[in-house]
């Protein structure tokens, strides 16, 4: 029936929305128009007749008309705006977490290049001069985000620190160790200055916060800030636990991106079933 074909083409000439999904309607409308002219035909009612009385069974055309548009407008922006901000949170999620990753990755390749660098700016002499606590101090610069003090003592004007590095076995190799106690520092920087008055200095109670390593006569250490522990934590474990510490923020990501993403796939179900139900 051509008639009822030119009317539900019509209908949807100017509705903006999904191009299957209005496709899929229009074939509903069109067969439920269909359905209606048949059983008028069954009542002895002429094919154009029944036609014409089936689309006014129908509903007001201009009513429909706006109805539909408002319908896929509204559905479209709103839609639009959910898989919008779940890409935002998948994207979010993705960066925080391959930068975590990398942090843990470089945890312990940070710790073999801040010994490596400080012993060898101190090098053989036995004393550190002013250039060489510059150099340290740019150094430290360059890790302050993660280090809380750095200090360097030397065996030679302390025989405990030399009882210090038998019982504790430390190597050139950078250790996690029990602290030796800042006053027998020669020289020790935080953020951003040399410390001075190193007798009130306490170190962190935290088993695994403090790094050390020896070479000839000279000991390095430093301490972690509070704020790194979870990376440590996740470098020093393989509980799970730990890592889902670490990664708390991106998977709060993730799952606000499952979330929407879900909420915008039942939305889209429900607008078409709900569509469906006014044209039936």
């Amino acid at each position: 029936m051509k008639q009822i074909e030119e009317y539900v083409h019509s209908v949807y000439r100017n509705v903006d929305g999904d191009k299957e999904e209005i496709q899929e309607l229009k074939e509903e409308m069109q067969s439920h128009l269909l359905e209606a002219a048949h059983e008028l035909k069954e009542k002895g009612v002429s094919e154009e007749e029944a036609s014409r009385m089936a689309i006014e069974n129908f509903g007001d055309k201009k009513h429909m008309i706006k109805g539909l548009s408002e319908f896929f407008s509204v559905q479209k922006r709103f839609a639009r705006y959910i898989l919008l901000f779940s890409l935002v949170s998948l994207v979010l999620g993705a960066i925080i977490f391959v930068n975590t990753s990398l942090e843990i990755y470089n945890f312990k390749k940070e710790r073999s290049i801040i010994m490596n660098d400080v012993l060898t700016i101190v090098g053989d002499d036995d004393v550190i001069s002013d250039s060489k606590k510059e150099d340290i101090q740019t150094l430290f610069d360059e890790h302050k985000d993660h280090l809380n003090y750095l200090a360097i003592f030397n065996t030679e004007e302390n025989a405990q620190l030399k009882d210090w590095l038998k019982e504790f076995n430390i190597t050139q190799k950078p250790s996690t160790t029990y602290p030796i106690e800042y006053q027998y520092a020669t020289f020790m920087i935080e953020d951003p200055y040399e410390i001075f008055n190193k007798e009130g200095i306490v170190s962190d109670d935290y088993d695994l916060g403090t790094v050390a390593s020896t070479k000839d006569n000279w000991i390095v250490q430093y301490e972690y800030k509070d704020t790194y522990q979870n990376v440590i934590e996740a470098n020093n474990s393989w509980a799970l636990g730990d890592y889902m510490d670490i990664f708390q923020l991106p998977i709060l990501f993730f799952v606000v991106f499952g979330v929407l993403i879900i909420v915008w796939g039942f939305l889209k179900k429900y607008h078409k079933t709900y569509l469906k139900g006014l044209i039936n």
